[in-house]
This record gives C-alpha cells, sequence and structure tokens, in this order.
C-alpha cells in the first residue's frame, strides 16, 4: 500500500519525470503509472463496476487488471462487456489521469489502444 501512497503523492506533486528512467526501470515506472491511473478510473465507476472488469478479465483471458498495459486489447474488450459499449467515461478518466505523461511513447501507445 505504501508504493501506491508514494505513487500518488508523486503524480499529484507533478514531480515524476518518467523520462530521467531507463531500461526496464522506466517500463515498469510506465507501466506502474497507467495501472494506478487504470484501477483509479474504474474504481470512480465504482467498486462493483472494477470486481467485474477483475472478474471478466480473469474468466475470459485468465489474466488480471496488472496484465492489461501489455495486453489493452483485453482491457479494451471487458470494458466493453462490462459498460455495455459505453465505456468513454473510463478512457476518458485514464486520459486526464495520464495527462502529465502523454508524451511517453509507450503510455501514448497504450492510450491510443484503448481510444
Amino acid at each position: 500500500m505504501q508504493k501506491v501512497t508514494d505513487l500518488n503523492q508523486s503524480i499529484n506533486q507533478d514531480t515524476l519525470t518518467l523520462s530521467g528512467t531507463y531500461g526496464n526501470e522506466a517500463y515498469q515506472l510506465k507501466k506502474d503509472v497507467v495501472l494506478f491511473v487504470l484501477r483509479q478510473s474504474l474504481l470512480e465507476s465504482g467498486s462493483k463496476a472494477f470486481e467485474m472488469v477483475n472478474r471478466s478479465l480473469y474468466e475470459k483471458y485468465r489474466c488480471e487488471i496488472s496484465d492489461c498495459f501489455e495486453k489493452p486489447e483485453y482491457l479494451v474488450d471487458v470494458l466493453k462487456y462490462v459498460y455495455d459499449g459505453c465505456y468513454t467515461e473510463v478512457v476518458a478518466s485514464m486520459k486526464r489521469g495520464l495527462d502529465k505523461f502523454v508524451e511517453e511513447d509507450t503510455i501514448k501507445e497504450f492510450l491510443g489502444k484503448i481510444d
């Protein structure tokens, strides 16, 4: 839980710089940021929606939310199912949450695949 709190504080303070890290560390940091914002965006819709997304990912693809950075197409498919085809608010919430990092290539690519 401490890692999430630290990440949230970094994002809110606008002090997190992703460009200054390299290799696997940079990739993992970008993934952590995206997954944090994804979870936060899903929870804005309520814990029931979050649970449905998580359960549907496992039932259909045998994966978890933590796998969605590498497999955004799984996330899109499940969001369409859970939100009955209208999942634009979740994507909009993610875009707002990732606004500071939109120029990062892997984050930009992820957002392009879920949009």
